[in-house]
């Protein structure tokens, strides 16, 4: 925190402000926890389905034992959550803690609408070491920490197995691009009418990850230029256009449905790439549906895209003592077990367990790169998507679509 102790002797003045510093933050015990901290936090995030819902409320409520002095009212979005949250940064009145999707991290903390925790952790004596690095790493910026992880998903492979077995595609065997299109052919022969062996999305948050694999990259290491437009990308999204070509593969819209999960429940499509927010999904609304879940394939090496949101700080947050200790508690290990335990979401710190049948996901852990670009980079990722579109549609070719994409990234880190 901010309040520094002092070793020395000091004028009455400075003193007396010091103190003031020190209980305004709040005394930390042997423990490092800020016993003064009281008073009204407010947490908020996007609507949350009743099973999040509940799990939340069975954390905070962990929370109100540990902090009785400190009340936590929980104002969820229900509606469009960036654009909320920046009328609220607007009016200079943001929640206290809220969720910070790593995609919107640069640019929400390049404006200074975030508070840096790293004083706040260090008096409280919070490690970091127990969070996975990448992960950590998508929520700093200039050497600073401004968010903690609350958890974290990559990208599986999930395989209808009654459709495999009755194809004879063990899904094991599916490692890497050649092994997937051999899956794939087998699997046409035995899908429903109306369905493909592959949903594909037609979006970037689901290419980028080929790429990847293919030692393609989006941006160079400083985010300073573009490379999108390269030998590697090329190859990686004509084979990922090219398995729609041949027929092996096809988009939600054209299977009739809103998303690929929704392609898995209803055996329009026999293999997706979807992540850990599939099983409370499949649990609840195609039970019955058997599936298996593996490792993300590869090509070259392993390559997989992370997609996590932190717990964060207001700058302008009205109780900053009472908003550390709710952030140190929702990240720290207590609240974090409690959080994952239903396997909703994987935890992001490497000392909580996850539920059993999540080993496909952390062996990705290492290749996972987070889903986070540039600051003002939203747009590009819309005329990305938008490009990629056309490309499924036949309207242009993955060269054209690269050189558009990569001149829009150029021109907006230009800025």
């Amino acid at each position: 925190m901010r309040a520094r102790r002092l070793f020395v002797v000091l004028t009455c003045s400075v003193l007396v402000a010091a103190v003031f510093a020190a209980t305004s933050l709040g005394r930390s015990d042997k423990n490092g926890s800020t016993t003064a901290a009281s008073g009204t936090v407010v947490l908020s995030g996007w609507g949350a389905s009743p099973d999040e819902l509940k799990l939340l409320k069975q954390v905070l409520r962990g929370f109100s034992k540990t902090y009785p002095n400190i009340h936590v009212d929980y104002q969820p979005i229900t509606g469009d959550y960036v654009p909320a949250m920046l009328a609220k940064f607007a009016a200079r009145k943001p929640a206290d803690v809220f969720y910070v999707d790593s995609n919107v991290f640069l640019d929400w903390v390049t404006q200074g609408l975030l508070e840096p925790l790293d004083s706040y952790a260090q008096q409280s004596k919070f490690s970091s070491k127990p969070f996975y690095p990448s992960l950590l790493n998508g929520f700093k910026y200039k050497g600073k920490i401004y968010g903690y992880p609350k958890d974290w998903s990559p990208l599986a492979m999930e395989v209808n197995t009654d459709l495999a077995a009755k194809a004879g595609v063990k899904p094991a065997s599916i490692t890497n691009w050649a092994t997937l299109t051999a899956a794939a052919r087998k699997l046409r022969g035995v899908m429903p009418s109306g369905s493909k062996p592959i949903c594909l999305s037609p979006s970037w948050d689901r290419a980028l990850a080929f790429v990847y694999q293919n030692g393609g990259t989006f941006l160079n290491a400083t985010k300073t230029k573009s490379t999108v437009n390269s030998p590697a990308a090329a190859a990686a999204l004509n084979y990922y256009v090219g398995l729609i070509k041949q027929g092996l593969a096809d988009i939600p819209a054209k299977l009739s449905v809103g998303w690929c999960g929704e392609a898995l429940g209803k055996q329009k499509a026999a293999i997706i790439f979807e992540g850990n927010w599939l099983f409370p999904f499949m649990t609840s609304t195609f039970p019955s549906v058997h599936f298996s879940t593996q490792r993300m394939i590869m090509q070259k090496q392993h390559g997989n895209l992370a997609f996590t949101v932190s717990y964060s700080m207001a700058k302008d947050a009205q109780n900053k003592p009472a908003a550390w200790q709710l952030i140190r508690y929702l990240v720290g290990r207590p609240g974090m077990a409690t959080w994952t335990s239903k396997g909703l979401a994987l935890p992001s710190r490497s000392d909580v367990k996850p539920v059993a049948g999540r080993a496909s996901f952390l062996a990705d852990a290492p290749a996972a790169r987070p889903w986070q670009f540039a600051p003002r980079f939203s747009q590009v990722i819309d005329t990305a998507n938008n490009e990629l579109s056309a490309v499924i549609e036949g309207k242009e070719s993955v060269a054209q679509m690269l050189q558009k994409v990569e001149s829009t990234a150029n021109d907006t880190l230009s800025k």
